[in-house]
Parts: C-alpha cells; structure tokens; sequence
C-alpha cells in the first residue's frame, strides 16, 4: 500500500457481516480462534501496527468487526446497559361495551433483514415494560388495515394503572419475558473471540464504553499495541463504519427523560405513532396513527431529535476515549437512521460519508455544513463502494473522489484491501468481501495494481490543497430533517449554475462556538457564509429564529423562499413557542437584509440584488460546474492565499446508483472564470498529475481583486486546481512580475516566473498585451508538423489465469505471456483479437516514430491516447511521462522526444473481470458462488458484470504545437 501511494488503511475485521443468511459468504473458520478480540486478531493487529510504523504510513482501528457498531459480549451479559436496545409493541382491540382485565399482550417481534434479504439478527434476550396506551378508534378505522387511525382526544396513559410487579411477573397483569434467548454455543469467558460481538447503544455514553472497555482491555493493552499507536504519526482513528443494524424502534433508558427535557411533555403518548417511522427491519403487519384527529407527525419529529441529541452523547463519549488513547475519532454519522445528520456530524473528530450510500455531490453536503461548523479539518470518504464487483475502473473510482471532494470531503479512502493469504472455502483469486457485490478489492491480486501509483499521486496532490486552511462556502441552507435526502433538498441547480457554493445546516448547527456574524460573515473563523437561505420551510425552532433575529440586526443577508415560518416543529402543549416563532418571522420580514422569493430560480437574483457575489463563476453558466474554496490566512492580514477546486460533474442528481459516466449531460466546458478571493493576488495553476506549479499567464483584473480568466474548458468529470495568493512565491514559484491580459484567439499562454511561453495549433501571429499596457507580436509556426496517428504496435500480453486447480495458490494469478501480436488492424480491443476474449492481465504496446525538432525549438508536441480504459503507464525513450489524466488523456511530452527516432512504450492494465466471467460458478469466495451471488438482487439493481473492452482502444495521436517564449 505504501509503495503505490496510500498513506494509511482501516483496519477491520470482516466477519461476514454477521449474517445468518448471507449473499456475502458464510463464517468459515472458528471465532474463537480468529474473530474481533481474539488471540490470533491481537497478534495479528500487533504485527500490523509494526508494520505501519516500518512503512510510515498510519493504522485507524474500527471500533469492532465489520462496521464496527459492537463488540464482543459474554452471552450472559448481553442485557446489561449500553447494549443496543429496540422498542416494540403489542396490541389488543376491545369491543364496544368490553373490558380488559387479562396479561398486556405479547409484542410483534421480527427480525433484522438486511438490502439482500438476509435474516441478520439476534433473537430477542429480556424485555422491560415502557408504556401502556388506551385510544379509542377514530371514525371509520378498520381494524384489519395494515395503518389503524386512533382518536388522539382519546388517549389515555395507562401505564401507572398497571398492577402488580412488572419485573417479577407475579402480579395479575403481569409481562413475560421471552424464553427465546439466542446464545453463542462454545462461548468461553476467557477467550473473546468466542462471544459473539453484538451491537451496542449507539443512544447512550453507556454503550460508547462497553466498546472503549473491550478496546483498551483485550487489545490496545495487549503486545503494547496501544504504546505503538501513540507514537507519532502511527494511530490516526478509531473507527466505525456507517450503522447498519436495526430495530423496530431505536430505544434507550434515557429517552423518555431527555424526551422531557428537550419537548415539555411524556412520551407515552406519543408511542403509538412511532412505529410508522420507516424501519431497518421487516415491516410489522399493522401500526397506528392518530388520523386526521391531530397532527400526530410532530411526534415522530420530536422522537428523532430527541434519538439525535442521545446519538450526540454516544459519539461525544467515543471522541473522548479515542483522545484518550492518544487517537482521533471518525465514524459516518447519522444516515440509515433517521437523525439530523448536519448535527451529527458536527461531533466525531473526522466525519466520514460513502459513495455507496452518499454518492451525489448534494447527499454529502446535508452533512458538510455540520463538518465545518464544527471546526473539522478533516472530512473523508469510503471512497469507490459501489456495486459492480471486479469491474470498476479507475476512471470511475478517480470520478468518485471528485465528486465527494466537490462536497467537501478532503480524505479519500478507497474501498477496499482483503487480506491477502490463503482462506477456507474460498478458491481463486482469493477472499473476496461481500461476495462480488461491490466494487474492486484493491491490491496485488489486481492486474492494474502495480499501476495504481499515478493516479494515488493525482488524488494526494489535490487533498493537499484542499486539506490546506479552512473551508469556505457562500451560502448555507437551512435543513431541519432526519436522515439523508436523495433528491436535492434546495430544488434545481440554480445556485450552482449562478456559480454558488452552498451547504445545508442543522438549527443544533446555529448554537455551536463561534456561530455569530461578524463584519458580515457567519461562521467568519470557519465557513464564513455570506447569506442563509430558508427554502420553503413551514416551521423553525424558537432558538433559530432568535439566531436569525440576531444575524439580521448584524446586516446578514437572509432569503426566504416561498412563504415565511409560522410554526415550531413537533408538538408542544400550548402555542407559546410558535407564537414566539411568529413575533420572530414579524420582526425578520421587515429588515433591509432579508427577502422573500417565489421559487428556488429567484435566489441568485436576490442575493446578486442583496450585492452577495459567488467566490466563483462562469460565462456562460454551467449546472455541472461545482467549485470548493479553501483559504489560508496567518497572522498578517496581508498574507493570504485561497485554493479553488473546480469540477465538470458527470454524476446523476437523483436518486439512482451512478453507472458509467452520463452521457445525458454535455462533455466539455468552455468558459471565462471569475474568481473572487476577497483580496488582491496573484494567480497560479497547479496540475495535480505532474505536481507542477505555474502563474496564470493570462487573466484581467476586476474591482475589488476579481480575477478573470478566459478559456478554461474541462472535460467530462475532469478537474482544476487553482490559487490566488499575496505572498511573492507560492510552492517555490515565484509571482511574476507582469502577466497576458489578450493574446488573441486560438492562442494558449502557459507561465512562469519570468515570462509566458505561447503555443497554437495552427500557424499565424500573436498580438500581445500585457498587464504593463505595452504590447507585442508574436509569429507562431508548426514548421509543416501536422497531427498523426501512431502505428506499428506491437501488443504483448501477460495474461492473469487462474490456476488449474482453483483451491491452489488462492491469491495468485498464474502470469502467462502470450505470443506478441503486430497490430496491423490498429488499436482495437483485446476482445476483438483471436483467441483474447476471456483475457485479462497487462498489455504492453511499443512502436517508434519520427520527431525532426530539437527539445527546445519552435515546435511542442502532445500525445493523445483518446480514451484510456482503465490503467495506463507510459515511457518515451526509456523515460516514464506523467500519468495521463483518464477524464482528458493528453500529455505533454516535449520534453520527453528528441529529434530522430523515439521508443513509445505503453503499459495497459486491465481488471479481473473478464477471466472472471470465463470461470463462471467455480469461483467462491466464504463457500458461495460467485455466481450464485451476483444471481441475487443486487444494490441499485445494478446488472452483474459483462466483460469489458481491454487495452489501448482508441487511435493514439501526436499534436503538435507551434510554441515560443516572451519575457517580463
């Protein structure tokens, strides 16, 4: 992992999930002796932490096996506090007239079943009363329907009538435990691995420390792993995966008394609703509602924020321990549940999201918003988790990163390392996790493996710019909601087009530190928003609309759109807060800062009214045109330097799983670039595949510092870095002391300290003006070079095979080199070949060609590879050229022909896939089928792999440019 580029990697146990019935293989091997806690695991995780430290790269721990959400348990102790708890429910109907004197009824019980179908739960161990609830049926309620209407007036909390002991169940009315205890067979006290990990309380500290304790009692003090860790730049994290078990009903001792606290009023009689909330499990027959009789959905909202605020105390607590360790805490917080995902995560030390499960620019940013204003450095990515086993190419793993960097993430780390070794009831090529569902297992059994290390650089130059400074985003939009919306909450691409940056923020996002406005910006040590837009909300908590009193007698611009707030959301007893409410959204509406708009496509005309400008823009607008702003300031106000991410998104903005690159949405854009840092500097350009650093040879000066820049053009899914600073050099580059503002069309300015080297694609004459006000002309020639098509390859093939016998040398491919194959026909696709259908492996293709210019006369020249497929390396003459950016794959390689004959050798790497499919069902991974899993439904309904088109597949080209250098 280090040698291609990683800088750390997630150590966690994969136990199949867990699952009892599972499209991700069976538990093949003894838990005693293997799983999370285990002797072998601590040696294991001991050797592991040595290693990093030899490698120097970091090890984040997950706080238990799989997504980390438990750990192992004695079975006799799975009922103690801090255990993942559920509520349920059970339910008698009286007749006109009855009576009930008998036994509370038993609950409706149902198991966990996950995405796949599987029967993924443990039965149910102990159970405790917590509300009984007499209603009466609102009119015309059938008793047969899968949603019963209740008549909230009714409602009668009939919980401290019940007699007799509860507990012991020796009273009349009495609540039996369930018999049905699941228990883990072999379970031996001092042998953890044996227990069993079960899923704590993620609503209460309690279950945070029933994980830090087996974490530092059965692994960090052992083999003085936990001394290691906290030697510098060895530990990082502690780690937990997105939460992935279920309950009918998320329960916690604590709620009803945070209930309380946080709403005026008892939850008993909120719980015959709470069922109707969408559920991780199977869904039970029939739930309730209190009809048209009340509007009973405030109830649900105030069990979510309630569940949110306990969810806070759990997280904070696991902080608090990682700290304590000397590491850091990261989990993917809030989503699958129905919390307040802003709010969450504003608390973990490094807030991570996925692109399985956040794979749209505006899904990730309903969290980035509580990322920054928590004051988070980092915000990282599960990156390339995507269904498509042992197909996904590289073009498609670098566009995922991009895309969660548009959102403001600024750590990618990719899906997945299985381990590597021989493994039970698995053949070749070796232990896949979730049996073939999702995207590559990275690693060495990968053919394009030795050529991932280009492509790591490209992703580590650009985190280092956007992992520089602080965050800054234009606008933040307010969202008060539970979970993840996988359509755009704020309606059209409006704002994006008009150049804005924006995210969503929690009212609990409004009361952390340092959340005021100051000379007109909210948040100024952090995102520093310059407007807060309220897109049709009905209703607003009285502490936000005090907030929003207060940024409004400060100037701070605020947009409502549609209507104003006239409502507290939940239920309270009374109108008090929502006539505080009221009074607030009175005082608002009549301020000069605030405004109110019919839709979403009247916000950029009100805040461009209001004089709030974009940091970035193009001419003309582009939807698909994202942008995120990084700024470094020290202690001098004069020194100040702002990093500017810009990329051409290809992603679908609904709600599907992303396929191959859309070609609904135009490829290329071409436009002028205003950047509007706030201060006036100079501008560079970094190219994140040759970590080159140049002035912007060509721009104009606007008012207050803009900076604008004509002809920028991105390719599909393509993206730029950009920096504007104060300082005299940046990255060792030092500012130029005059720079183009015209150089006419067709001509491309590349710069440098002293001077501007011009280059065209066509003969003709440049007319110069610089910032200075004097001018030039300039002649450019291609001296009779004209652009041409390479041939003469000759393709030699090292194809990946499986073994003969599949249960042999599981991980290994057996590398066989094929006859070498003179291209005649062109560059065309291995599956067109005779005989290479079914093979994958590394293509290199060499030939030579002709170049009669010198390195540096008058004429540069491209190459051109049109279309990479998956993983290419390439050599001129012996010498390796930059890594050719997938999304536009064309380099520069003056500097690397010389005049007379030049060798050109390609390496093309392919996945896995197509030999995989020549295999068909022998191949297994955990003792399933690979075929029989892909034979299943898959996530998003995405169709099982077909085989794919290898190799160097378009004409490769040479284009040359005229070129010649003026100097300052």
């Amino acid at each position: 992992m280090a040698r291609v580029g990683s800088s750390g990697f997630e150590l966690l146990s994969y136990q199949s999930y867990g699952d009892i019935e599972s499209a991700s293989g069976d538990i093949v091997v003894d838990p005693t002796d293997f799983a999370f806690g285990s002797d072998h695991f601590v040696a294991v995780s001991a050797t592991l932490v040595q290693a990093a430290m030899e490698d120097n790269i970091t090890i984040d721990f997950s706080l238990g096996p799989d997504q980390g959400a438990g750990v192992p348990v004695f079975p006799d102790d799975v009922d103690m506090e801090g255990m993942n708890t559920e509520m349920v429910f059970g339910t008698h109907f009286i007749q006109p007239g009855d009576s009930f004197n008998s036994p509370l009824p038993s609950p409706i019980i149902v198991p966990f079943v996950d995405f796949r179908g599987n029967v993924a739960s443990a039965n149910i161990t102990k159970m405790n009363l917590v509300g009984v609830i007499g209603a009466g049926l609102a009119s015309g309620a059938n008793t047969s329907a899968a949603r019963v209407s209740l008549d909230f007036n009714t409602v009668v909390d009939l919980t401290d009538q019940v007699q007799g002991s509860v507990d012991d169940g020796t009273a009349s009315v009495s609540w039996t435990p369930s018999s049905n205890s699941t228990r883990f067979h072999g379970a031996q006290p001092d042998e953890p691995g044996s227990w069993g990990s079960w899923a704590v309380d993620h609503f209460s500290a309690k279950g945070a420390n029933i994980s830090a304790s087996f974490m530092q009692n059965n692994i960090l003090s052992q083999q003085s792993i936990g001394d290691l860790l906290r030697q510098p730049g060895v530990g990082q994290y502690m780690w937990e995966d997105s939460m992935e078990f279920g309950a009918q009903l998320f329960w916690t001792e604590g709620l009803p008394q945070r209930f309380i606290e946080r709403h005026g009023y008892n939850i008993s009689i909120a719980l015959p609703v709470l069922h109707t909330l969408k559920s991780s499990v199977t869904k039970i027959n029939q739930t309730f509602d209190y009809g048209t009789s009340f509007n009973w959905g405030k109830f649900t909202e105030d069990y979510q924020d309630t569940l949110t605020s306990l969810y806070i105390d759990y997280m904070t607590a696991l902080s608090d321990f990682a700290r304590s360790v000397g590491m850091t805490y990261s989990t993917q917080p809030g989503y699958n549940f129905r919390l307040d995902v802003a709010a969450s995560a504003a608390i973990p030390d490094t807030p991570e999201v996925e692109s399985l499960g956040l794979f749209t620019i505006d899904q990730a940013r309903q969290l980035s918003g509580g990322v920054h204003l928590g004051n988070h450095t980092f915000f990282s990515s599960e990156t390339g988790a995507l269904p498509g086993g042992n197909a996904y190419r590289m073009i498609e793993l670098l566009r995922a990163a991009k895309s969660q960097y548009a959102s403001g993430v600024n750590v990618a780390l990719l899906h997945g390392f299985p381990y590597s070794g021989d493994y039970p009831n698995t053949t070749w090529p070796g232990l896949t996790t979730f049996g073939y569902q999702f995207a590559d297992m990275h690693g060495p059994r990968q053919p394009a493996w030795n050529y991932y290390r280009g492509y790591l650089d490209f992703l580590a130059r650009t985190q280092y710019l956007l992992q520089a400074g602080v965050a800054k985003v234009d606008l933040a939009i307010y969202r008060k909601d539970y979970d993840v919306n996988f359509n755009f909450p704020f309606q059209g691409t409006s704002l994006i087009s008009a150049g804005y940056t924006y995210e969503y923020i929690s009212p609990e996002n409004l009361k952390l530190p340092g959340v005021s406005v100051v000379d007109g910006r909210l948040a100024p040590a952090g995102p520093a928003y310059k407007a807060l837009i309220l897109s049709r909300i009905q209703n607003i908590t009285v502490d936000a609309a005090q907030s929003l009193v207060d940024f409004s007698d400060n100037g701070f611009p605020i947009i409502f759109v549609g209507s104003v707030p006239d409502d507290v959301p939940g239920f309270e007893t009374g109108d008090s807060q929502k006539t505080q409410v009221q009074s607030l959204m009175g005082q608002l509406v009549d301020k000069s800062s605030v405004a109110v708009v019919g839709a979403e496509v009247d916000v950029a005309g009100a805040l461009a009214r209001m004089s709030v400008l974009p940091a970035a823009s193009a001419s003309p607008e582009s939807p698909n045109l994202y942008t995120v702003v990084r700024e470094v300031q020290t202690e001098s106000d004069s020194e100040r330097t702002s990093h500017f991410y810009l990329f051409n998104s290809d992603f679908f903005t609904n709600g599907s799983v992303p396929g191959p690159i859309n070609a609904s949405i135009p490829g290329p854009i071409n436009f002028t670039l205003t950047l509007n840092p706030g201060f006036n500097g100079t501008p560079f350009v970094l190219d994140p595949w040759t970590g080159e650093v140049s002035p912007v040879a060509l721009y104009a000066v606007g008012d207050n510092g803009t900076i604008v820049i004509p002809s920028v053009s991105l390719a599909l899914a393509q993206t730029a870095l950009i920096t504007v600073t104060t300082l005299t050099s940046f990255e060792g580059v030092a500012a130029p002391s005059a720079h183009l503002t015209d150089a006419g069309e067709g001509v491309i300015a590349v710069g440098s300290s002293t001077g501007v080297e011009l280059r065209s694609f066509q003969d003709g004459d440049a007319e110069l003006t610089l910032s200075n006000g004097s001018t030039q002309t300039v002649s450019l020639s291609l001296s009779g070079e004209t652009s041409r098509e390479l041939d003469g390859w000759q393709l030699n093939i090292t194809a990946w095979t499986p073994p003969a016998d599949l249960n042999q040398n599981k991980s290994h491919s057996i590398l066989v080199p094929i006859a070498p194959i003179n291209l005649t026909q062109g560059l065309v696709p291995w599956d067109q070949l005779d005989g290479l259908a079914n093979v994958s492996g590394v293509g290199t293709y060499v030939t030579t060609f002709e170049w009669d210019h010198t390195e540096d006369g008058g004429v540069g020249v491209q190459l051109d590879f049109g279309e990479v497929f998956h993983t290419i390396k390439t050599w001129i003459n012996g010498i390796e050229i930059p890594t050719a950016d997938p999304t536009n794959p064309v380099v520069d390689v003056s500097d690397f022909v010389r005049q007379g004959s030049n060798a050109i050798r390609v390496d093309a790497a392919s996945t896995l896939i197509n030999v995989l499919n020549s295999v068909g069902s022998a191949v297994i991974t955990l003792n399933q089928s690979r075929t029989d899993t892909l034979s299943l439904p898959q996530p998003g309904n995405v169709p099982p792999p077909a085989n794919q088109h290898y190799g160097l597949v378009a004409p490769v080209r040479l284009i040359p440019y005229a070129r010649a250098v003026i100097s300052f």
